[in-house]
């Protein structure tokens, strides 16, 4: 009774196991009778013909994969016995008995058999491979991230639906294209130096931003693997890529009302440095009056403070441009730059900061240092939050100087590196993990936006931002970019 009741139960809880054990049932006795069928139509020709041995017995093998092909391993053994059974009545002699006297039958016989069982692991081998390199297709098919395999030609040959969705290009649109000219892909680096990271490395990881079909562009955290072959050598591409349009788009309103915020923070800085050249000019513009207005004019010194009101004029016109660089609402624009030019324009904008919170501004920049890709811009906007950071992280310090020093320098890796050192009260080992996270924040009126929004440019232009505490005290932060090669120059 108990047996009968979890029986049931169990119908119950999967009814459909006795459905697809009926239905496997019936899957084999169709491929029983087809593979009779086509056993018993062939012996009879072969018999008729009078055809030798190894003939048939090819036939027969032919039969065996045939039936493996239908994806039935107990079909197939079975008629690989069957088809030793006719090939020992119907073919060797005495014919018509299941008696063998040549060792050489003997031996063709067992050779068949072994041969068909063989060659019917083989291809149901190769049929659960085809059946696990289908489901791993169709799991690629399944994710929205967008998948594409590229030879080392740069040439498209497998390009998943998700990529459909976020391109538009259809599989046979994109399928024999080189990816980068059909896509019009903007890289954070030199893609020569990129793909010579995927050479070295066997992958590569940064943010691109690629065309759609419809002209518009999409913003993607791109992962690239490199596959070898059993020799080592490479022979193919593996890139997904994660649409972070819209992430991106947010983080850009974020950048804007950060610097905003940074330029609200640096109104007094922007107003002493705007003071002096517009006093002077209205001191040289005063000058140049009396002069004229002499009963003998004196031209020359007119000339000279008029000259004075030019310069000075162009001194404030520079001093807008780098606010205004701050303020302006414009999509991203990688151009080759010196990293040592956006770090003297920075420095001019944190003086009168500087010298408000009585620090010691120090730069120890290396000459001649290689060009970058990089958003002026953005690089600005990081290295202000980084010295405003560390201005601020010393204004409780009362026992020794307060310095700051920041410092540029080319890396170990074809990169260059910046890095911005406080002599504050350093980093708590509590937050130390936190640091570059949104909204996080040790600041009592802070918003948490700036060091994370560092990280996002940095990552942006293929690099890394980090942050240490100092041997003795204070904190020191930094970051890399990627340097351009001579060869891109």
């Amino acid at each position: 009774m108990n047996r009968r009741f979890a029986f049931h139960a169990y119908q119950t809880v999967f009814p459909e196991s006795r459905s697809s054990r009926i239905a496997g049932l019936r899957s084999i006795s169709a491929i029983l009778a087809v593979g009779a069928v086509g056993l018993a139509v062939p012996t009879w020709v072969c018999f008729r013909l009078g055809s030798d041995l190894t003939v048939v017995a090819l036939v027969y093998l032919i039969e065996v994969v045939l039936l493996s092909l239908l994806d039935s391993l107990v079909a197939s053994a079975v008629f690989s016995v069957i088809a030793v059974g006719c090939l020992n009545y119907f073919f060797v002699r005495p014919l018509f008995s299941f008696r063998i006297d040549p060792v050489n039958d003997v031996v063709a016989l067992i050779a068949f058999l072994t041969a068909s069982l063989v060659v019917t692991s083989l291809v149901q081998r190769l049929r659960r491979f085809g059946k696990v390199h289908r489901e791993q297709a169709k799991l690629l098919e399944l994710t929205r991230d967008s998948v594409m395999v590229r030879d080392m030609d740069d040439v498209i040959t497998y390009w998943n639906s998700g990529a459909e969705t976020i391109y538009g290009w259809k599989k046979d649109e994109a399928i024999g294209r080189v990816a980068h000219s059909l896509l019009h892909t903007r890289f954070p680096a030199a893609l020569g130096d990129i793909n010579e990271t995927l050479l070295v490395a066997g992958r590569w990881e940064g943010e691109l931003i690629n065309a759609r079909r419809d002209g518009s562009q999409a913003a993607v955290a791109s992962r690239w693997a490199l596959l070898r072959d059993e020799k080592g050598r490479p022979i193919a591409m593996l890139e997904t890529s994660t649409d972070i349009t819209e992430r991106k788009r947010i983080e850009e309103e974020l950048q804007r009302f950060a610097r905003v915020t940074t330029v609200g923070e640096l109104g007094a800085s922007v107003a002493h440095e705007l003071g002096q050249p517009l006093g002077a000019i209205v001191a040289d513009g005063g000058a140049a009056l009396r002069w004229l207005d002499r009963d003998t004019p004196e031209v020359g010194e007119a000339l000279a403070s008029l000259k004075r009101i030019i310069k000075e004029g162009l001194h404030a016109g520079e001093i807008l441009r780098r606010v205004r660089m701050l303020t302006r609402r414009t999509p991203s624009q990688m151009t080759s730059l010196a990293i040592n030019d956006v770090i003297n324009d920075v420095i001019a904008l944190v003086q009168r900061e500087v010298l408000n919170h009585d620090v010691t501004l120090r730069a120890t920049l290396a000459p001649e240092l290689p060009a970058i890709l990089g958003d002026r811009t953005e690089l600005a906007q990081v290295m202000i939050n980084l010295l405003v950071n560390g201005i601020q992280a010393m204004d409780e310090v009362r026992d020794r100087p307060r310095e700051l020093m920041i410092e540029s320098r080319r890396g170990i890796a074809n990169d260059l590196i910046v890095a911005v050192r406080d002599s504050g009260t350093g980093i708590d080992a509590q937050n130390a993990d936190r640091l570059f996270e949104r909204f996080f924040t040790t600041k009592t009126e802070g918003m948490g936006v700036g060091l994370s929004i560092c990280r996002s440019i940095i990552e942006a232009h293929g690099g890394t931002v980090w942050a240490t505490n100092n041997a003795r005290w204070g904190a020191t932060f930094a970051f890399n970019v990627p340097a351009i090669s001579k060869s891109v120059e």
